[in-house]
């Protein structure tokens, strides 16, 4: 058996400002100090649907900021949003691949007891093999 290779992965952060909890955020928004897995490289979008570090939102989602779109990304979260191709990524691979593709998708609380869920709603999802 192969072991699992990492294609893409789409990831919400808990805020676009935030200092308490800047290790929640997306691990591109420049108040974050850690990078992604090693596995996921720079393979991945990023995206929080909350700005205000002051707001208690959890368990809650947003409705008025789409992730993973372009838009929207204020302030410490504007170089997540860069790529012209978002919501799509292409992603060539460096060999051929004759295993089955696996579509997880993952939720996440944060540790210690901090309140705070990322929900995250999918209405649709394509994907397109090549």
């Amino acid at each position: 058996d192969n072991p699992i290779k990492h294609i893409w992965s789409y990831v919400n952060g808990l805020r676009e400002y935030d200092y308490k909890y800047c290790f929640l955020n997306c691990p591109c928004n420049t108040r974050n100090p850690y990078s992604p897995p090693s596995f996921i490289n720079n393979d991945y979008y990023c995206e929080s649907g909350f700005y205000d570090p002051y707001d208690r939102y959890g368990n809650l989602f947003s409705s008025n900021d789409t992730l993973w779109d372009g838009q929207q990304c204020n302030g410490d979260e504007s170089t997540c949003c860069t790529t012209p191709n978002m919501p799509w990524f292409i992603k060539t691979l460096n060999e051929t691949v004759s295993d089955d593709i696996q579509l997880r998708v993952c939720g996440s609380g944060c540790a210690n007891n901090c309140n705070y869920y990322f929900n995250t709603p999918l209405d649709l999802i394509e994907l397109y093999i090549k």
